[in-house]
Formats: C-alpha cells, sequence, structure tokens
C-alpha cells in the first residue's frame, strides 16, 4: 500500500548532486555493523529535510518518519502512522504532540540522532524520499543500514 502522497518518482542518482541545485547537506548510507559507505545522497540547501516511508511489519500500514538536518545532526520532527503497533510512540515525547489528523496518528517531536540504524526488508517496502525522489532502501539487499548526515556537500560530477 503506497503511502498517500509519497514520491515515486523512479531511482536517485547516488552520490551526486543535482545540476544546479546547491547542496546543503550529504547524507550518507552505509552497511551496519561494518560501517562501509553504499551511497551518499545530496539533499538542497532551500530545504535540508528527507523522509522515510515503509509498511509497518506487523499492522501492515504506511508509516512516514520526517527528520530535518542540523549540520551533521539529524533530528526526527514528525512520524505519521494510522495503526498503533510495535515501536510505534503511544504518547507524545516532552515538549511535543500527538494528534489524529485525517484518521493518521501524527506525533510531532524533536528526536536528536548522530546516526541511527534501520533493518530493511523488501516487504516493508522501506524508501528515502529527498527533494521529491524516492529511493529503495533494499537496492542492496535485506540488511541494516545506518544513515547519517556528513560535513560539507555531496561529490559533484
Amino acid at each position: 500500500m503506497a503511502w498517500p502522497g509519497a514520491a515515486r518518482i523512479g531511482a536517485l542518482v547516488l552520490g551526486l548532486a543535482l545540476p544546479g541545485v546547491a547542496s546543503a547537506a550529504c547524507l550518507e548510507l552505509a552497511s551496519h555493523p561494518d560501517g562501509a559507505a553504499l551511497a551518499r545522497v545530496a539533499v538542497a540547501a532551500a530545504l535540508p529535510e528527507f523522509a522515510i516511508t515503509y509498511t509497518h511489519s506487523v499492522t501492515r500500514t504506511p508509516v512516514e518518519e520526517r527528520f530535518a538536518i542540523e549540520g551533521t545532526t539529524l533530528v526526527e520532527t514528525q512520524m505519521t502512522f494510522l495503526l498503533h503497533g510495535p515501536g510505534l510512540p503511544t504518547a507524545a515525547d516532552a515538549g511535543g504532540s500527538m494528534a489524529i489528523v485525517d484518521g493518521r496518528h501524527v506525533v510531532a517531536m524533536a528526536r536528536r540522532f548522530d546516526a541511527f540504524v534501520m533493518r530493511v526488508h523488501a516487504d516493508q517496502s522501506p524508501q528515502l524520499h529527498v527533494d521529491g525522489v524516492a529511493q529503495d532502501l533494499t537496492a542492496w539487499g535485506n540488511r541494516a543500514l545506518s544513515l547519517r548526515a556528513v560535513a560539507g556537500t555531496c561529490p559533484q560530477s
């Protein structure tokens, strides 16, 4: 089941900045736990944000997690989902909020990470959404991936 409004524009060109678009940040995807770099994704300066969407493994309903990039810190700003399931919040963090909007649970937060690790599996259709382009996170197989923001901009060809 596709997340309503999620961009499915095709494969993201990894390790390359989009021509003519200033890059504010560079996301690095790496194999976990060995840390071998798999890809770098440029994030436009105008809006240094990204989202990860997937199908929850238990409820089989869509989940969207939104992040902002502040230097090399990833800040989770929002999580939206249809049904509660394992690993999903049941209450807002201190200073955050939780509401039901158009039948979806919307949790606002400010969770800060230097990096985070996620397990990806094709059954969950995990996607990284950057600047309107979606990338299949299982392009490197069903595995654990780490994601972090690296200083500077992504290399340009």
